[in-house]
């Protein structure tokens, strides 16, 4: 997964791509890191004329986890737990 093409140091920043993003997140896929851009809580930097998306190395490994939510006491009922 660390192949070159999968990584970029710009300016002393090392860059990963939406894949090892995606991966270190915990994603199988590389929509939901594309979707944080797109809604603004990451920034992604291109790369010429083939339009791939790179990522601050630090950035991913900041970025903080979401908090577990539990789930709606509705779906527990009849499972022996009170109302």
């Amino acid at each position: 997964m660390n192949s070159q093409s999968d990584q970029k140091s710009v300016g002393g920043t090392e860059m990963i791509s939406a894949s090892e993003a995606a991966h270190i997140l915990g994603f199988k896929q590389t929509l939901p890191v594309m979707n944080y851009v797109k809604q603004g809580y990451l920034r992604a930097h291109s790369t010429g004329s083939n339009n791939r998306k790179f990522f601050n190395r630090e950035d991913i490994l900041n970025f903080p986890k979401p908090l577990p939510i539990p789930p709606p006491s509705e779906k527990f009922k009849g499972h022996g737990r009170p109302e």
